[in-house]
């Protein structure tokens, strides 16, 4: 199947992790193009799937990627699998921010996707809001978001089959 990662980062990190669920896609099969939302074209409505994500900024999602997001469900995405996806400097805290790959799964979801996971959410270590250190992307969320593009690649080939 064809489909597209898009993502908004700040610091570097969600694009990391964006890539890393590129890669776990294209490992499953899928031809998957990845882009940053700042590049990204109208939403193609002859693709497959779609993975959006961004990075956590209070209170979520930023307007770039929800804007994104609000295309995908007007370009003729209905029904089309969808993911989310986020990195967060709370993740690891008592009570988490609400973050960007919830806010995106919602989002999507009520215009019409059908989700294909709950939202993958990254952690960072060290965040020291607000922005006053921006924390470090561990090993350990990368692998995991390879994991998750891997697990998003089978369900989509099981749904080709």
């Amino acid at each position: 199947m064809k489909g597209v990662v898009v993502y908004h980062s700040f610091w570097g990190s969600c694009r990391t992790i964006a890539e890393a669920i590129a890669n776990g896609l294209y490992e499953s099969g899928q031809e998957v193009r990845l882009v940053s939302v700042a590049y990204a074209d109208k939403p193609d409505p002859t693709l497959d799937f779609v993975v959006i994500g961004g990075a956590t900024r209070w209170p979520g999602a930023t307007r770039k990627i929800k804007s994104y997001a609000r295309q995908v469900i007007k370009s003729g995405f209905a029904g089309k699998p969808f993911a989310a996806f986020s990195t967060g400097g709370t993740v690891f805290d008592e009570k988490p921010n609400l973050q960007a790959s919830e806010q995106l799964y919602d989002l999507l979801e009520k215009g019409g996707l059908t989700p294909l996971a709950r939202p993958f959410i990254a952690g960072m270590k060290g965040y020291k809001p607000p922005g006053r250190q921006k924390g470090t992307l561990p090993e350990t969320e990368v692998a995991r978001a390879v994991e998750f593009g891997r697990e998003l690649g089978a369900k989509l080939s099981e749904q080709q089959a």
